[in-house]
């Protein structure tokens, strides 16, 4: 059994610098890539979705940290992604304009108990899907639906019409 290389663990084999340009490039990459997707996307998590974001971290490993093993670059890398992560999210609070652009805008699904059929295909969202999104609230009738949107978290909310009195 070898020792435990204690002063080895924490000197890093990359200039740190390198490893926040290598970080933040893949970071935003990433973040385009996600957006580029769609929101939907983002607000399910299908076997398909875990597996691609498990095999995202094994792919992208090497290209943010090349063979540096240390602590010290992994602390660095993790610190770049918290505080691109930081950024955005106190952008998205102090300026809508920012807020749009990087969490997007609700998009209306449904009018007056109608499909907009049109904001379906663009956010890839099928009737059956979106009638299943409305069982899970205990109705099962588009025309009870005053309005449906796919919010920026990527979940499907409904205002329900009020039954008569």
């Amino acid at each position: 059994m070898r020792p435990i290389d204690w002063s080895g663990m924490w000197v890093p084999e990359m200039n740190p610098l390198e490893v926040v340009l290598r970080v933040s490039m893949v970071f935003l990459f990433v973040q385009l890539v996600l957006r580029l997707l769609g929101r939907k996307e983002l607000g399910r998590y299908s076997t398909f979705d875990l597996a691609l974001l498990f095999l995202l971290t094994v792919c992208l490993r090497r290209t943010l940290v090349g063979e540096d093993n240390s602590l010290t670059t992994g602390f660095i890398a993790l610190a770049t992604l918290g505080a691109w992560d930081w950024l955005f999210s106190w952008l998205a609070f102090r300026d809508r304009r920012a807020a749009r652009v990087l969490e997007g805008e609700p998009r209306e699904l449904v009018r007056e108990g109608e499909l907009l059929h049109e904001n379906l295909r663009k956010t890839h969202i099928s009737r059956s899907e979106l009638l299943s999104h409305l069982r899970s609230h205990g109705r099962d009738d588009l025309k009870s639906v005053r309005a449906a949107f796919l919010e920026s978290n990527g979940r499907v909310t409904f205002l329900f019409r009020e039954p008569p009195q």
